[in-house]
């Protein structure tokens, strides 16, 4: 393997400890330096289908991306939902599989790009792709390369928001376990009834549990005693 893509998996591992939108721009940087690109970007693909951009290093990407987005139509989205996972378009103003994006693509400066989906255990997560305003300017073994780095970053993307998650969830259980213990201390709760103090308050709200506890350190105080307010829940 050529030292300088080694070198970039190397760095991409590593995108683990960043917020996903951070690793993100940081993997679209790579993969534009790995293919010597004027411009990359990802979209990614979200819940119920919806579709995102992000770490477009240009204006230009944000357009051509949108563009895909609005006409439904592209290789970057193609790349995504189709059997097919890789697209090499030598020319944007004369390839036939795309009529309505292509045009308006040349129209935002580009002339070729490449595309690779993001695909870690059988989940796409997105699209890795690169463009650049020069005819026919990527080769097959560009798109090699790319789909290596688009593999790579599907994994370290996935990680970044499996490491963001965890963190929330940690940081959450901390906020609620301070506010069982402003409540225990407060009105003499053992943690089982201050528990159950912010859950069902939670329920009557119609509110996530850290925001109940949130309020009751932001507040140090609650409306009746906790104990007896979660019994009334209770009832």
């Amino acid at each position: 393997m050529d030292q300088g893509i080694h070198r970039l998996l190397i760095e991409m591992a590593a995108e683990v400890h960043e917020a996903p939108e951070k690793a993100v721009r940081h993997i679209a940087e790579y993969a534009r330096t790995a293919v010597d690109g004027e411009d990359s970007g990802i979209m990614l693909l979200k819940a119920k289908g919806r579709i995102d951009t992000l770490g477009e290093t240009s204006e230009g990407v944000a357009r051509a991306h949108r563009l895909q987005a609005e006409l439904d139509e592209g290789p970057c989205l193609d790349a995504i939902r189709t059997d097919t996972s890789v697209f090499l378009v030598e020319d944007v103003a004369t390839d036939e599989r795309w009529p309505r994006w292509g045009p308006e693509a040349m129209k935002v400066g580009y002339r070729s790009s490449i595309s690779a989906r993001m695909e870690s255990r059988g989940r796409s997560y997105g699209s890795l792709n690169v463009y650049d305003t020069r005819r026919a300017a990527f080769t097959r073994a560009d798109l090699d390369v790319l789909e290596l780095l688009a593999s790579q970053a599907a994994v370290a993307y996935a990680n970044a928001v499996t490491h963001l998650n965890m963190q929330v969830a940690l940081d959450s259980r901390t906020v609620i376990g301070q506010a069982q213990g402003v409540l225990m201390q407060a009105y003499d709760l053992d943690a089982e009834t201050s528990f159950a103090y912010l859950r069902r308050r939670s329920q009557a709200e119609n509110v996530r549990l850290v925001e109940v506890a949130q309020d009751v350190l932001r507040t140090r105080a609650t409306t009746g005693h906790p104990r007896d307010a979660a019994e009334a829940l209770d009832g």
